[in-house]
C-alpha cells in the first residue's frame, strides 16, 4: 500500500517537469523574430525592421535598421501665400538619419508573467549614416539663402547631397505581445548618433544663425513594431 502514495508522487513530479519543459520550450519560441518598426521621435516620424534571433529563453540578438529624420531644435515651419506654402527661415539642409545597430535583448520576469507580454531591455549601437541634401538652390555657395535662390523642396534637391558616417547607440524599454504566429511591441528608448564631421543643418550666417551645424543627435524613440515569429 505504500507504493500507491510513492507512485502518485512520481506522476505528479513528472507532470510538473513536462509542464516546465513545454513553458521552457514556448519561452524559446518567442525569442526569434522578424518585424517593421514605426518610429516617433522628437524629430518625426520614421521606419524601419528589425531581427531578432534566440540565444537562451530569455536573451535575443537584435539586428535594427530604420531610417528617419534629423534637424535642429530651432528650426520653425510657417505656411505663407494663399495656396498654403510653406517656408522654414534659415534651414540649410534636409537631413536623414539611418542607424544600423546590432546588440541584445533580455527578457524580463519571464516565470512570473504570462508569455502574452513578455517585457524587455534592449541595447545596441552600430554605425549611422547622416544624408543631407540642399533645402534651397544655394546658386553662389555660400551657405546662405539670397534672394532669388528658391526653396526645393523636399525632394527637390535629394540627388545633390552628401553623407556624412558616425556612430550611434540605443537603449530602451518594452514589452512583446501577443501568442501564435504574430508579435506585436511597444517601445520606449533614447536614441544617440555622433558624426565626426559636423552635419549641416541650418545657414552659415554668425550674424543670424549660432552654431549652425552639428556632430550630436539624440532624441526619446517611441517605437512600435508589427512582426512574425521564426
Amino acid at each position: 500500500m505504500r507504493l500507491v502514495p510513492l507512485c502518485a508522487l512520481c506522476l505528479a513530479a513528472s507532470a510538473a517537469s513536462a509542464q516546465g519543459a513545454r513553458r521552457d520550450t514556448a519561452a524559446a519560441r518567442y525569442t526569434s523574430s522578424a518585424a517593421v518598426a514605426l518610429e516617433l521621435s522628437e524629430y518625426g516620424l520614421g521606419g524601419g525592421g528589425a531581427v531578432r534571433l534566440g540565444l537562451s529563453r530569455d536573451l535575443s540578438a537584435v539586428a535594427e535598421l530604420s531610417v528617419g529624420a534629423g534637424r535642429d531644435e530651432r528650426e520653425q515651419r510657417f505656411f505663407v501665400g494663399f495656396f498654403g506654402d510653406t517656408v522654414t527661415p534659415f534651414k540649410r539642409n534636409y537631413v536623414a538619419l539611418v542607424p544600423l545597430h546590432l546588440g541584445l535583448e533580455r527578457r524580463l520576469f519571464r516565470e512570473q508573467i504570462e508569455d502574452n507580454f513578455r517585457p524587455y531591455v534592449s541595447l545596441a549601437a552600430g554605425p549611422t549614416l547622416a544624408y543631407q541634401w540642399p533645402y534651397f538652390d544655394d546658386v553662389d555657395g555660400d551657405g546662405v539663402r539670397d534672394e532669388g535662390e528658391p526653396v526645393l523642396g523636399a525632394t527637390g534637391g535629394l540627388g545633390r547631397g552628401d553623407a556624412r558616417f558616425g556612430v550611434g547607440a540605443t537603449i530602451a524599454v518594452g514589452a512583446h505581445f501577443g501568442r501564435g504566429g504574430t508579435t506585436q511591441t511597444v517601445r520606449v528608448g533614447f536614441q544617440a548618433a555622433h558624426f565626426p564631421t559636423p552635419v549641416d543643418l541650418l545657414e552659415a550666417d554668425p550674424a543670424r544663425v549660432e552654431s549652425p551645424s552639428r556632430k550630436t543627435f539624440w532624441t526619446p524613440v517611441v517605437t512600435f513594431r508589427v512582426g512574425r515569429l521564426l
